[in-house]
């Protein structure tokens, strides 16, 4: 019996553009990991602000491109090689930079400032166990993510290929509390607008026909709603519910792009996630031996920390490609994403 359908294979433009909004949000966030500079609340309410929103609106995408996508699944024998697959694409590049962060910190912890640090090696393992909870909390995703690709084919197996119904069931599951146990906490919270993602990639010609059709009003409520949450607080569920489509209508089709920014950050969306703080923490560490982040020094501190964590996953991705493609020999037998990443959706 199948479990999913065949879709047709062709790059979105206007959610490479949107991937490339959220993952810059991401970086955004990870400039500051632990203690904030002094006399800078304008970053924490900014800080605060982004992470309202941005995970929803990037697991949305997530689901969206599952979905879009996906393949036939006729048996179990299909299911597992299907699991397999996803674990082999999204969890060894986990476990590679996990081990990475881990002995650099361990490492460099005897000589620089070091966030997070691990409290002794048998912590790596918490990068599996606890996710967030862990040395390198900010991987969480690709884990949780994983996690989904293995359990939304049963989804459309039980639905019917009707995704619709599985919606209640996900959003009494977002109020559930579950364990951290390898990242559980996690998909209850985020199931809801998974769910959602997978429903406009089933859908995705009335679902950009919708979003073009009501086109700045979207935006309105997006709006308010972040000027309600800074003050009062909106539910993070609602706000990301809120952010899809206003994100969607400026990112998809009011921005030209002219330079193809927000695509090419959307390509290279997975070497961004996983690299990103490796380089801001490098260069963090190399500025807090020059001066500190405190006060009017964060202004230019935040730009040199986000040009490192967008420009050096993409510069040691493109190291590694022409690697690959003149058949070195240390890299042949190696797998990287593509280069044109489509997400680590």
């Amino acid at each position: 019996m199948t479990m999913t359908t065949t879709k047709p294979s062709r790059r979105l433009d206007d959610i490479d553009k949107l991937k490339g909004l959220a993952i810059f949000l991401v970086v955004v966030g990870h400039i500051v990991a632990r203690e904030a500079p002094a006399d800078n609340q304008w970053y924490l309410v900014l800080k605060d602000t982004i992470y309202r929103f941005h995970m929803p609106l990037f697991m949305f995408l997530s689901g969206l491109i599952l979905a879009y996508s996906r393949r036939p699944i006729g048996n179990l024998q299909e299911y597992f090689r299907y699991v397999v697959g996803k674990f082999n694409r999204l969890m060894p590049a986990y476990l590679l930079f996990s081990l990475v962060v881990f002995s650099g910190k361990m490492l460099a912890g005897q000589f620089l400032h070091v966030d997070n640090a691990p409290e002794s090696w048998l912590s790596y393992f918490d990068v599996v166990l606890n996710p967030l909870g862990s040395y390198c909390a900010f991987l969480w995703y690709i884990q949780v993510l994983f996690l989904f690709y293995a359990i939304m084919p049963l989804g459309y197996y039980l639905t019917g290929q009707r995704l619709q119904y599985l919606l209640p069931f996900c959003l009494i599951l977002h109020f559930v509390p579950l364990p951290a146990f390898l990242g559980l906490s996690s998909v209850g919270e985020y199931a809801f607008v998974f769910c959602l993602g997978c429903l406009a990639g089933d859908h995705y010609t009335s679902y950009t026909s919708w979003i073009k059709r009501f086109g700045v009003v979207l935006v309105i409520p997006f709006v308010a709603a972040l000027l309600v949450a800074t003050a009062w607080g909106v539910p993070k569920l609602l706000l990301g519910v809120l952010s899809i489509p206003a994100c969607h209508v400026v990112m998809g089709l009011w921005t030209k792009d002219r330079w193809h920014v927000w695509s090419t950050l959307g390509n290279y969306t997975f070497p961004i996630y996983l690299m990103n703080t490796i380089f801001i923490g490098i260069a963090k560490a190399v500025l807090f031996k020059v001066a500190t982040w405190d006060g009017p020094n964060f202004y230019w501190f935040a730009p040199i920390l986000l040009a490192s964590g967008v420009i050096g996953p993409i510069l040691i991705h493109e190291a590694y490609r022409i690697a690959r493609e003149t058949k070195w020999p240390l890299w042949t037998s190696r797998q990287w994403p593509a280069r044109r990443v489509k997400s680590p959706a």
